[in-house]
């Protein structure tokens, strides 16, 4: 599960780089202030929030906040069993109106049966909600840790996600690549045989459960039935714009560019001056 691109990011990490798409714009006249669990912009200021009131996880201790975005945080949790989860929790207060803070709702409800069906999407293990103190959580399998140590060290821990993986060891070696792809078109197809499109597949929205790669920051998933607003990262948007099936298979698209190329999704299609030589990495 993981956090955000640096977060929405949903992903479990608020690593992200590139900028989510400010949401001013709708496709249906309407604007959509999805949460995203990476850092979307530069003109949401954390700084600048007023407090959020304190939250309470049935049965799960909140150690510390490991993602954070406009509408919400994700933080690292303990269940009553000891095991180490993500909860995602989202505020009310973050929205401008009930609309957009029930749509985010809805696409978990349509979400949370579906995300064990497949290996490719990270798991919802819970959803509950809290209407009296204004916010919804969701509980989620936690992505490996980024240092590889086993246990897990909870105040040293790191999402590891796959735009870590890039930032580190640069383009993907072959069978890194054919398992990141294989997995992820595989779950894109069955999310989209069920009607869903995820509307912001990236690096960094791509964590690590257990070594097999995963789709995460779940919060933007919705139908492809009526209107949707106009939400996505610059970068990983086709020209026809966002939030159809073929607009997250573009994005996927520039994951796999990235992943054999190790450049920058804007670097497209442009290719690695060494790459003569190297068809066995």
């Amino acid at each position: 599960m993981a956090a955000n691109d640096g977060n929405s990011d949903d992903s479990q990490t608020s690593t992200g780089r590139t900028p989510r798409v400010p949401v001013a714009s709708s496709l249906g006249g309407e604007s959509d202030l999805a949460s995203a669990l990476s850092a979307s912009s530069a003109s949401h200021d954390p700084g600048a929030r007023a407090p959020l009131p304190p939250v309470a996880i049935p049965d799960h201790d909140l150690l510390r906040v490991i993602g954070r975005g406009a509408y919400g945080e994700v933080w690292l949790a303990r269940s009553v069993l000891g095991a180490f989860r993500a909860v995602k929790i989202i505020h009310r207060a973050r929205f401008d109106s009930d609309r957009p803070f029930e749509r985010e709702f809805a696409g978990i409800q349509k979400f949370e049966p579906l995300s064990r069906s497949h290996p490719g999407f990270v798991q919802v293990l819970h959803v509950g909600r809290n209407d009296a103190a204004g916010y919804f959580f969701y509980v989620m399998e936690l992505a490996d840790d980024v240092a590889g140590t086993e246990p897990l060290n909870p105040e040293t821990y790191q999402p590891k996600t796959l735009r870590q993986e890039l930032l580190s060891r640069g383009r993907l070696e072959r069978n890194a690549i054919l398992g990141v792809a294989l997995n992820l078109t595989s779950a894109i197809e069955c999310l989209h045989r069920e009607g869903l499109v995820h509307r912001d597949i990236k690096p960094a929205n791509i964590i690590f459960v257990k070594g097999v790669a995963k789709l995460a920051d779940i919060g933007l998933v919705t139908g492809t039935a009526g209107t949707q607003s106009y939400v996505g990262t610059e970068g990983y948007i086709p020209p026809e714009g966002p939030g159809t099936p073929a607009a997250d298979i573009y994005s996927f698209g520039m994951v796999l560019y990235q992943t054999t190329t190790g450049k920058e999704c804007q670097e497209y299609p442009a290719m690695p001056t060494d790459a003569v030589g190297q068809r066995d990495r």
